[in-house]
């Protein structure tokens, strides 16, 4: 079945538990999702019907494509990474998703793919990039900007002016102090406060003797 100018059909690639958050949103926003595509055989939304190869068969059907693979891990991230490529290699439209609910002030560029999901604050000047992930009630704060692939999780803080690097993940809870950069696959864990600058790959863990400590661990 064709897209026409009255169909706004979203596929959903990713059948877990993210996927609802994602549905949710998307059909707040006007779109029908009743197709997930999955590398499992399963969906928690509408009815699955293959993977990658049988959605880029049945690309006609749709508007968009949501990316609905939660980045809750290195491998995770390095998995929506190479669906990233996936799907621009083959141009498949990703519209950003911004829940009703949640604050977006003015001035922030959203980049395609993005997701915003309810409670959200993005404050003045705020730049979020490709298929990123802002999770339920975290803050950005103003001239903040997300990379490419970076999963901020619930109710994390993200301070003014602070750059969080490509394909990272801050956990919930987690809060970065304005001004600071945060390298490229960084990984802040939950609730850790980060109060210097975090170079690429480095990992922000929390330890019971020690709030935040620097270490190896992915």
């Amino acid at each position: 079945m064709p897209v026409t100018g009255e169909t706004k059909r979203l596929a959903l690639i990713g059948g877990g538990g993210f996927s609802k958050e994602i549905a949710e949103v998307a059909q707040l926003l006007g779109y029908t999702v009743d197709s997930t595509y999955s590398s499992q055989p399963s969906a928690q939304v509408g009815t699955y019907r293959g993977y990658l190869d049988e959605l880029l068969a049945d690309r006609a059907e749709f508007a968009g494509v949501a990316l609905a693979v939660g980045g809750v891990s290195r491998a995770a991230i390095q998995a929506r990474a190479e669906i990233i490529a996936w799907l621009d290699r083959h141009a498949l439209p990703c519209p950003p998703l911004v829940s009703p609910h949640a604050i977006v002030s003015q001035g922030v560029a959203l980049g395609a793919g993005a997701f915003v999901a309810h409670g959200v604050i993005v404050n003045v000047d705020a730049r979020l990039g490709r298929f990123c992930v802002v999770n339920t009630g975290a803050i950005i704060g103003h001239d903040a900007e997300i990379g490419d692939n970076t999963t901020i999780s619930p109710a994390a803080f993200i301070g003014g002016r602070c750059t969080i690097g490509a394909d990272g993940l801050v956990g919930p809870l987690a809060k970065v102090l304005q001004g600071l950069k945060v390298g490229q696959r960084a990984m802040i864990g939950m609730g850790c406060t980060v109060l210097r600058a975090v170079p690429d790959e480095g990992v922000i863990w929390p330890r019971p003797d020690n709030p935040v400590v620097a270490s190896d661990r992915g």
